[in-house]
C-alpha cells in the first residue's frame, strides 16, 4: 500500500483555513494525475466531512448517493429530492463540517443551475456557519470560468484558489526512491519524461525498472498505459478546437518559442496564434510566458510548456504517432535519437532548482532576488540569478555534459564574452553546472555537477 506522500505545504493552509472561526470555500484546482483527491482525502481525515464525487448521471441518482454519504455522519439516512433539501441539511449541521465536491465542474452537464443555488444558499447562510466547502476540479479552463468569469454566479465567492502543482524534482526523486535504486543522473531522465506527477512515478515505480529509457518503453509501448494520456486529458480540456490547441503545443514542444515562429510552424495567422496563446496561457496555465530575466526590449516574450510530461508527450509522442502505431521499434529509436537535446533542455529546470535551494542556504555569494533565463537575439544565457539590492550577479551555463577541465573553462570563457551585453553595473559571479565536471576544485569559478545536486537537493 503506497502512503500519502509530502504536500506539506498545501496541508498547511488548508489547515490554517479550517482553524478559521468563519465558513470557507477552496476551489482546489490543477490538471488530472496531480492528486487533488488524495490530498483532500488526508486533509479530512479524523474530521467531520461528507465526500461527493460529483458522477455524470441523472440529477435523481446523484442525490441518492448523496443520502448515503450523509448517513455515514448522522444518526439517519435523510431523504433528499432536490438541492434546496441538500443546502437545507448542509446549512443546519452546527457542527463544523466539511463538504468536499470532487469533479465540481460536472454540475454543468448534471444541472446548470446548481452553481445559482449554491449561490444563493452561500450567500444567505456563509456567515451564520463555520462550514468549510471543497471543490476540486480537473478541467482547469471550466474551474476558473466557474468562479473566475464575472457573469458566473460563484464568481468572487471562493475563500482561495489552490492550484495544486507537480512534485519539484527533489521531490520526485525522494518518492522514487521509495520503490527504485535511482543514481542522480537516471533519477532526472524519469522526473524529465514524467514530470513531478505523482499518478506517473507511482506508475513508474510499480511497472518500471531503475533505467528511464526502459521504463518509458513499459509505459508507452509495451502497455501503451501512457501512450493516449496526453490526448484524453486535453482533449477533454480544449474540445472541439482541440487540433489548433495541439498544434500550437507541439511547436512549442520542439522549441517553436515565439508566436512568429510558431506561426510559421503550423500555417496558422500569428493574430489567430496569438489568441490560443492567450488561452493555453491564462485560462488552461499549460504553457508559460517568459521575458528575459533583465529585459533588453519590448516584445521579447517566448512561450514554454509549463508540464514535463506535456512538454515530452507533444514533442516525441504525438509528433510520431503514427509511427508508433506501425513501428513501435522505430518510434523508440526517434525517441532515443533525440532524447539528449530534450534532457538538456529540461536540464535547466532542475539547475534553477538546485541554484535556488543554494541560494536559500546562504552558500552562494548572493542571494537571489530574481532568476532566470535571459537572450537577446541570438545570444543566450541559461539562467541569471541576482540580488537588486547589493547589485551581485550570478551568470549560469547548463550543460547536459560530462566535461574535461579544459572544456569547462573555455565554457565559462565563452560565458563571460556574453554577459558584456548585460545593462548595469553589477559585482559579476560566474557558474557552470554539468553532469560531471572533471577537476571542478581546480576551476576559479564555481562549478556544480550531479554529485553537488545530489548533497543539496536530495531528500530535503
Amino acid at each position: 500500500m503506497v502512503s500519502f506522500f509530502n504536500r506539506k505545504h498545501e496541508l498547511t493552509i488548508l489547515g490554517d483555513i479550517y482553524h478559521s472561526k468563519t465558513s470557507s470555500l477552496v476551489m482546489l484546482y490543477g490538471r488530472r494525475r496531480i492528486g487533488k483527491t488524495e490530498l483532500t482525502k488526508e486533509f479530512i481525515k479524523n474530521k467531520k466531512s461528507i465526500y461527493l464525487f460529483v458522477e455524470i448521471k441523472s440529477e435523481k441518482l446523484l442525490l441518492k448517493d448523496i443520502e448515503e454519504s450523509f448517513e455515514k455522519i448522522m444518526d439517519f439516512k435523510p431523504r433528499i429530492d432536490s438541492w434546496d433539501d441538500f443546502f437545507n441539511l448542509i446549512f443546519n449541521i452546527r457542527e463544523k463540517t466539511i463538504i468536499v465536491f470532487d469533479e465540481f465542474q460536472n454540475f454543468k452537464k448534471i444541472d446548470p443551475h446548481f452553481f445559482s443555488k449554491f449561490q444563493k444558499y452561500w450567500d444567505a447562510h456563509h456567515r451564520e456557519s463555520q462550514h468549510m466547502f471543497i471543490v476540486i476540479g480537473s478541467y482547469v479552463g471550466m474551474m476558473k470560468r466557474i468562479f473566475q468569469g464575472d457573469k458566473e454566479p460563484l464568481f468572487g465567492r471562493a475563500t482561495l484558489l489552490l492550484n495544486l502543482k507537480p512534485f519539484s524534482f527533489s521531490d520526485s526523486y525522494q518518492f522514487l526512491s521509495g520503490f527504485l535504486k535511482l543514481d542522480i543522473i537516471e533519477a532526472m531522465k524519469f522526473y524529465f519524461i514524467l514530470g513531478g506527477v505523482p499518478k506517473y512515478l507511482l506508475l513508474a515505480a510499480e511497472f518500471g525498472k531503475p533505467d528511464a529509457i526502459e521504463t518509458f518503453k513499459r509505459l508507452f509501448i509495451d502497455t501503451r498505459i501512457l501512450m493516449e494520456e496526453g490526448t484524453n486529458i486535453l482533449r477533454l480540456e480544449f474540445g472541439t478546437d482541440h487540433k489548433n490547441y495541439f498544434s500550437i503545443i507541439e511547436a512549442i514542444s520542439v522549441g517553436k518559442a515565439t508566436p512568429k515562429d510558431i506561426s510559421d510552424y503550423i500555417g496558422i495567422p500569428s493574430t489567430t496564434v496569438s489568441k490560443y496563446l492567450h488561452e493555453l496561457l491564462y485560462n488552461y496555465e499549460v504553457i508559460v510566458k517568459q521575458e528575459p530575466i533583465i529585459k533588453i526590449r519590448a516584445r521579447s516574450a517566448r512561450y514554454f510548456i509549463y508540464d514535463n510530461f506535456f512538454n515530452f508527450w507533444f514533442r516525441f509522442i504525438y509528433k510520431n504517432y503514427g509511427t508508433f502505431e506501425i513501428d513501435p521499434e522505430m518510434g523508440l529509436e526517434l525517441v532515443k535519437k533525440d532524447i539528449n537535446t530534450y534532457f538538456g533542455m529540461e536540464f535547466e529546470k532542475v539547475a534553477k532548482e538546485f541554484l535556488i535551494t543554494m541560494s536559500l542556504r546562504n552558500q552562494l555569494p548572493l542571494r537571489f532576488s530574481n532568476i532566470g533565463r535571459w537572450w537577446d537575439k541570438d545570444i543566450e544565457i541559461d539562467l541569471i540569478g541576482f540580488n537588486k539590492t547589493t547589485k551581485d550577479i550570478l551568470y549560469c551555463e547548463v550543460k547536459w555534459k560530462h566535461l574535461s577541465r579544459n572544456e569547462a573553462e573555455h565554457i565559462l570563457a565563452k560565458l563571460k564574452e556574453k554577459t558584456t551585453k548585460i545593462k548595469g553595473r553589477w559585482n559579476e559571479h560566474y557558474c557552470l553546472i554539468a553532469k560531471k565536471i572533471d577537476d571542478k576544485q581546480d576551476i576559479d569559478h564555481l562549478t556544480f555537477d550531479n554529485e553537488d545536486i545530489q548533497e543539496q537537493m536530495v531528500f530535503l
